[in-house]
Order: C-alpha cells, then structure tokens, then sequence
C-alpha cells in the first residue's frame, strides 16, 4: 500500500513538474510522515495521500471550484460541513487523497501517515501521551519513505515546528522557519 502511495505522489510529482517545465516556478517539496500522533498541518499546493488510525481531519479546498475534489473514506466516518469551503471529518481508520489543486489539511490524532508532494507549508506537533513516548517520524528528504526507512526520518517534534514544501530555485535549505 506504501509503495502506491508514493508511485501515486511520484506521478503527481512527475505531472507538476511536467506543467511547469520552462517557468521559473519554486521545486516542488515533499514531505513524509509514519506513525504520527499530535497534529499535522498543510496548506499547499499539490497533491496529499493520508491514513488516520483515530481522530479528526478537516479539510479547507482552497480552489472548490475547479476539477479536483478531497476523496476521504473509513469507518465510522461523519462529514460536518463548516462552510463552503471547509469540511470535517471524523471517524477510524480515514484513508484522504486530495490530488490536485489547493488545500489546507489539518491532522490531528493518532496513527497518522502522510505522503504529500507539492507546493506550500507545512507545521508537525508530536503530541505524547506520556514523557517520552514515540510520536512518529517525518522527513523532507526527497526518495525518503518513513515506512520503509524510518532509520533515515526524525522524530516529529514536541512544538510546533513550520517547514516550507518546495523553494525558489537557486534555494534550498530545508531549515525550520519560525
């Protein structure tokens, strides 16, 4: 399942950069998350593919109106709609694609596992039930996959950490912004 989740991200990649070859647009980013608990949040432009063991996903479709729309599926699933451009998700083991287009997708819970590729930011909050409990791993790496390579990925962290997906070209430097 991994492994077509990131043939499925490594296609939208292939299919942003393919639209974008020639212009002096940013790279794309891409970022990895296995085993999460706490919260993960984006807001790009591009394309996510997510699992939730337990807890909520709310999701804000920036471009509504264009073609592509959240797909979210799992047990127990309840949708609350929060206005026209935002809707809630609860329930076990949600499965999300949002391929295409703009979002803002907020995580929170356990069990969670991202693949996203795009444009945008991101911020992760590990949130341990006990002192030094695992909270999952991420990365930023391109060709890293946390499931399969988890010694390659970090830790998420205790606070509120805001990455940025993708960079100008020319600059690349992967560091926390604050």
């Amino acid at each position: 399942m991994r492994k077509l989740i990131l043939f499925a991200c490594s296609i939208a990649a292939a299919a942003v950069l393919g639209g974008s070859a020639g212009a002096a647009e940013p790279d794309v980013g891409v970022l990895s998350v296995e085993d999460g608990r706490g919260a993960v949040m984006l807001d790009l432009k591009g394309s996510v593919l997510g699992r939730l063991s337990n807890g909520t996903l709310r999701v804000t479709d920036h471009t509504p109106w264009d073609r592509y729309s959240a797909l979210v599926v799992g047990r127990k699933v309840t949708q609350e709609r929060l206005g026209p451009k935002i809707v809630l998700y609860r329930g076990q083991g949600l499965r999300f694609r949002m391929v295409g287009g703009g979002y803002r997708i907020v995580v929170r819970g356990a069990g969670i596992s991202v693949s996203a590729v795009g444009r945008g930011v991101v911020s992760l909050d590990g949130e341990p039930r006990l002192p030094g409990e695992d909270v999952g791993v991420y990365s930023l790496e391109d060709g890293v996959d946390c499931d399969v390579e988890r010694e390659l990925c970090t830790p998420l962290p205790d606070e509120v950490e805001r990455f940025t997906l993708g960079s100008p070209p020319g600059e690349d430097d992967g560091r926390p912004q604050r």
